[in-house]
């Protein structure tokens, strides 16, 4: 009987053991930027003990670390204060917001846990550490530029103020300069495409003028062959470069094309993509464009080469470390001071040199506000597409010490749904299916087809008031997006007041923040354009129908500072520029940090292989500098 008491009481002790799992254990979910994030969280007492990441379909690399990161925080400090993870903040957000769903389930404290800012008083006496070569950003061109030095032998610290690597490149598709010999001779002759550039003449080309000249040789010499396949050149994607880049912003100032910094990296091209695979990255076995192409993987697939290539040299890489001031010894830029998320000032000396690579100035609101000269309605009110930390500390730093800056003018937006509301592919969908645009005037300022986009293409709406435009159309902008993607119409409205979704136009107009009364008269306006097939304002030549029959959509749209072209100077081996033109000792730089690079408009795929060089270089020389 007492064997069968144990046996009894076992498994009561079990089963109330079991139903105390179960009732520890609590749900949540919330919006994610791809769909759904939903997260189990167990609580022991008023503790969360464990969260788990159920479901999710964020953008893989960005979004890795916070996914992996987060949940560990929550648990290791009981907070819901993540402001420190800075990368992929609409995933973060999401992560948060079904965590506290979750344990406001569980009946928890969630004031209190978003209150627990796990911030630590300021040291009084700063943390010191030594390297041959200090490393600021450890985006795409901070760690070329770590695995270059330490693949020299260098002992090397790279700093990234975000909570992951990969900066603004891994949010990038990572398309570098292809020029594969395989791949154009499996293509179709060009023929036709080339005969632009045999009328361009020499003389007009200044410091170009010799590329185009053996461009132009080439060309004659591949159109009198009977050669298979496409003609593709160094000096074709050169010439392709300074024509594309070429352009002037609101004053006037004409955009720098850098030929020495572009003609070394370009033809280096090959040579950068052969120490990527060697690391372990893979290209695609296709043409992105004229002379690009993609890693497997995309741009995550590269940084995580460039991340193991580093750390197996022995690079160390400090997370959540923010570079505050370089710091100069008789001349020489010798170390830099930084801050982490605690508040705690550290100091690292460099025996051969600094390497800024913080990227550009895009999420620095005020700093893009002072010197962009793109748009007349852009301002500090507009959200970036990039992290939150590229505000442009490399490129304050190095101006303290006289570094010379250039073409800060210049720099390229996106239309996305209104402060990150959206991706730039899913605001595609929205612009491919609106009928008609409108500012926050309710009023038409140009073609609807071409007021959004990249470039020259979009250059209508960031000339409107704060960088805003209103995407509207009928059921027929409904069925499109929803065919285009599941459940799309949803997804977007879940995500804030930015879209909405309404049965007549003036209740989505009112929904939305727009005066219903103008928004219906230009609408009217419009709808009898579209009857006489002939737009009296903008003379837009196709139309997608009339906005007529309910549900009615209105997207809130807005330009996201994207990429910045200007910054600092460098020569070919990376060093950095003073006013004077004269090397600035111990401080190099490389990527989004520089300007001369892309010149007036974004060069998709040329841009990432002038990065990847550079770094490569500056740490290169860095390390050499040490010995």
């Amino acid at each position: 009987m007492k064997k069968m008491m144990s046996i009894l009481l076992a498994l009561m002790l079990a089963l109330c053991c079991f139903s105390s799992v179960l009732a520890d254990t609590y749900t949540g979910e919330a919006e994610g930027k791809n769909g759904k994030v939903a997260v189990e969280i167990t609580v022991e007492g008023e503790k969360i003990t464990g969260v788990t990441v159920t479901e999710q379909a964020e953008t893989v690399g960005i979004a890795d670390a916070p996914l992996a990161q987060i949940p560990a925080f929550v648990v290791e400090h009981q907070s819901l204060a993540v402001d420190a993870f800075s990368g992929a903040t609409v995933t973060r957000d999401a992560l948060v917001a079904a965590i506290e769903a979750a344990a406001l389930d569980a009946g928890l404290n969630v004031d209190a846990l978003k209150s627990n800012l796990v911030v630590t008083e300021k040291t009084t006496e700063p943390a010191e550490d030594t390297a041959d070569v200090i490393v600021v950003g450890a985006g795409g061109a901070g760690l070329s530029a770590a695995a270059g030095a330490a693949e020299k032998g260098a002992s090397v610290i790279v700093l990234e103020a975000n909570g992951m690597v990969g900066g603004a490149t891994i949010r990038s598709a990572g398309h570098m300069l292809l020029f594969d010999d395989a791949i154009n001779a499996a293509m179709d002759r060009n023929d036709e495409a080339l005969q632009k550039y045999l009328a361009y003449a020499p003389a007009d080309f200044g410091e170009w003028a010799d590329t185009l000249t053996a461009l132009q040789e080439q060309i004659g010499a591949y159109l009198e062959s009977d050669q298979t396949g496409r003609f593709d050149s160094v000096e074709m994607a050169l010439i392709d470069h300074m024509l594309k880049g070429t352009g002037k912003d609101l004053d006037g100032n004409e955009a720098t094309n850098d030929f020495a910094l572009l003609n070394v990296s370009f033809h280096a091209a090959s040579d950068i993509n052969n120490w990527l695979v060697s690391g372990g990255m893979e290209i695609q076995d296709k043409m992105y464009n004229a002379h690009g192409g993609t890693p497997v993987g995309g741009a995550a697939g590269m940084i995580s080469a460039l991340q193991n290539m580093a750390e197996s040299h022995g690079a160390r890489i400090v997370l959540g470390m923010r570079a505050t001031e370089l710091i100069v010894e008789d001349g020489k830029v010798t170390g830099v001071t930084a801050e982490d998320h605690e508040g705690n000032v550290h100091t690292y000396h460099a025996k051969g040199g600094v390497v800024l690579a913080t990227g550009g100035f895009q999420s620095n609101a005020q700093m893009m506000a002072k010197y962009q000269k793109i748009g007349t309605g852009l301002g500090e009110n507009n959200a970036s597409t990039s992290p939150a930390t590229n505000v442009g500390d490399g490129i304050v730093m190095a101006a303290k010490l006289g570094a010379k800056l250039r073409d800060m003018g210049f720099a390229v937006t996106v239309m996305e749904g209104y402060h990150e509301g959206s991706s730039l592919s899913e605001f595609g969908k929205i612009n491919a299916n609106s009928q008609l645009t409108v500012n926050a005037n309710c009023v038409r300022f140009g073609d609807d087809t071409k007021n959004a986009g990249m470039g020259t293409a979009g250059t209508a709406y960031i000339n409107q008031p704060d960088g805003l435009v209103y995407f509207i159309g009928d059921a027929k902008m409904v069925n499109g997006l929803n065919a285009a993607q599941e459940g799309f119409t949803d997804t977007m409205q879940a995500r804030g007041d930015w879209f909405v979704v309404r049965d007549t136009l003036e209740e989505a107009a009112k929904a939305i923040g727009l005066d219903a009364e103008t928004v219906k008269a230009t609408v009217d306006t419009f709808n009898g354009y579209v009857d006489a097939g002939e737009d009296k304002d903008f003379s837009r030549a196709k139309f997608n129908g009339k906005v007529e029959e309910g549900p009615f959509c209105i997207a809130k749209g807005e330009a996201h500072y994207h990429l910045t072209f200007g910054g600092l100077t460098i020569n070919t081996d990376a060093q950095v520029l003073n006013t004077q033109d004269e090397v600035i000792s111990g401080l190099y730089a490389a990527g989004d940090i520089l300007s001369g690079l892309e010149g007036a408009a974004h060069q998709s795929g040329d841009c990432i292989t002038t990065m990847l060089y550079f770094g490569k270089v500056a740490g290169e020389n860095a390390a050499q500098s040490a010995r």
